[in-house]
């Protein structure tokens, strides 16, 4: 069994409920679409490379199931658990922890150079640190990973914010845990970054 475990969370593409920022200047249809392309391309681009670690798809919204059964038939599904998306965190990493993972990262969709070979550097930087993480040019994180469940780490951060990154290390520091960083990538959170990822060829 692999003990290497990857989780994703994945938001159903409806309008009106993903991308909003993006939407206020392309419309909600465009910025579901979007998601959806993006999310497909970065499910093919972490997709475990041989036996390096299983992946598993934490969805939202619960009632959604079948349609997330649908659009990926083959994965794992495990619905999110929490009120705010730091909960969703925390359960996400203690769910993978439960299901026999030595090794735990999680991500989300909104990183479109993600990809496997990333994945596999974070279970491997766990080698020697207690909490892998990796920085959002928009002061967020895209990853963070750990091998035992670190609950602090998501509690009274300030969401969305650019302090996100920073307050999270302050927490590891506090912790007194080992942190190893690892690339800093860009996300997709308004019409600038859609824009740019164009002028990449990964959107």
């Amino acid at each position: 069994m692999n003990r290497n475990l990857y989780g994703i969370m994945i938001k159903y593409p409806e309008p009106g409920r993903v991308k909003t920022r993006l939407a206020k200047d392309l419309g909600s249809e465009e910025a579901a679409e979007i998601y959806r392309r993006v999310t497909e391309q970065i499910m093919k681009n972490t997709a475990p490379a041989g036996q390096d670690y299983r992946r598993a798809v934490f969805y939202d919204p619960p009632e959604r199931q079948e349609d997330f059964r649908s659009w990926f038939e083959h994965e794992e599904l495990v619905p999110q658990q929490g009120n705010d998306v730091g909960q969703r965190m925390d359960n996400a990493i203690r769910q993978l922890l439960s299901l026999g993972a030595e090794k735990a990262v999680l991500t989300g969709t909104d990183i479109p150079g993600l990809n496997s070979t990333i994945i596999t550097q974070a279970f491997a930087a766990l080698d020697n640190a207690d909490i892998v993480i990796g920085p959002a040019e928009d002061g967020g994180y895209y990853l963070i990973g750990m091998k035992e469940p670190h609950g602090e780490l998501f509690r009274d951060i300030p969401w969305s914010t650019v302090q996100v990154y920073e307050q999270t290390l302050r927490a590891i520091e506090d912790g007194k845990l080992r942190c190893q960083s690892l690339i800093t990538l860009s996300d997709l959170d308004i019409v600038s970054d859609y824009r740019r990822l164009l002028l990449k060829g990964l959107a």
